[in-house]
């Protein structure tokens, strides 16, 4: 027996050497104590993680180069939160199952040097919303082959899933000047995506880009400290690009500073109280609605999002970032909470 399994062992081992020099391209994860590559459970909704992976190609084999690397992300049940029935036991699991919101491209680059190997650190907002989340990150040739691919999964656990009402706090570590501060934020599932997933010129899939486009509500700017919405006319201090982003893909939000306190805020618990504070903002304020800031700690704002389900919420500013800093620091933080 023992001489059998060292048999099947042996054939086993080369059955994946034969796999890997056929695919000639191999991905890992880098693991650190700052880094994930494994699956994990959290308990802080939309707490920020990173990851960080190592890509090579064949050395031996000159014909061998890295061309696409695709990362897609996956949410079960759903993203977005759901509402659930009154009474608890007329719950219908279908009615979550049914997911139209699962999967997003977070990147899908080309890569335009045709480089042997690459480094790649990704940083991204885990859900708000109980569930798990599976992050693939695959190698692709032009054809759309896959040569290599890895995963790990996030799980979610949240004891407040039965509440009318959404609440997060949306924690944007990034430079805090400077291009690399901009965040699109998708605010119903509480996601802050990076340029690079939004605006990428080396991209390959563009109707991708496009989707996320479309759930953007707001847009952090490089000061950090400023919103605007994607329809905002262009200023001094925003612009887009009507090429790559079409106005028929910017969403029509509008958020207006309200006259509710850090205190009040905490009372909002019910979707008619969040509603009547946008209804109160809009009637209080004379701007368009399409930009605030720079934003101060305390704040609070009141918005209602675009698209076709439009829906209302409130927005505290809980810390803005560290005046002067010229490194990675704590970032603006946002407690949001929506009507679901």
């Amino acid at each position: 027996m023992r001489h059998l399994l060292l048999f099947f062992g042996l054939a086993l081992l080369a059955a994946c050497t034969d796999v890997n020099e056929k695919n000639a391209q191999r991905i890992d994860f880098v693991g650190s104590s700052r880094l994930t590559a494994s699956n994990k459970t959290l308990t802080l909704p939309g707490d920020t993680l990173a990851s960080r992976i190592y890509a090579e190609a064949n050395s031996d084999d000159p014909s061998q180069i890295l061309t696409r690397l695709r990362i897609t992300v996956t949410y079960m049940p759903r993203r977005n939160p759901f509402l659930y029935p009154t009474p608890l036991s007329s719950l219908n699991r279908d009615s979550i199952n049914n997911n139209p919101d699962a999967g997003l491209i977070y990147l899908d680059t080309l890569l335009t040097a045709n480089p042997k190997n690459l480094l790649f650190t990704s940083v991204f907002g885990v859900r708000t919303t109980t569930g798990s989340e599976r992050w693939q990150y695959d190698l692709l040739d032009p054809d759309t082959t896959v040569r290599a691919s890895r995963a790990f999964r996030v799980s979610m656990r949240r004891s407040d899933s039965l509440n009318t009402y959404h609440d997060y706090t949306l924690k944007l570590l990034a430079p805090a000047n400077g291009r690399g501060a901009r965040r699109f934020l998708q605010l119903r599932a509480g996601l802050a995506l990076p340029a690079y997933s939004v605006l990428s010129i080396n991209t390959s899939r563009p109707a991708s880009q496009a989707v996320l486009q479309q759930l953007t509500d707001l847009i952090l700017l490089p000061d950090g400290l400023t919103l605007v919405t994607p329809d905002a006319p262009p200023s001094s201090v925003f612009k887009l690009d009507d090429k790559r982003w079409p106005p028929a893909n910017r969403r029509a939000t509008r958020i207006y500073r309200s006259t509710e306190t850090a205190n009040t805020f905490e009372g909002l618990l019910t979707a008619t109280a969040i509603r009547n504070a946008f209804i109160a903002a809009n009637n209080q304020n004379t701007g368009s609605g399409r930009l605030i800031g720079p934003v101060a700690a305390g704040e609070v704002y009141a918005f209602q999002t675009g698209g076709t389900s439009p829906r209302e919420g409130v927005l505290l500013v809980v810390s803005v970032p560290v005046s002067n800093a010229t490194t990675t620091t704590t970032g603006l933080q946002l407690r949001v909470r929506m009507a679901k």
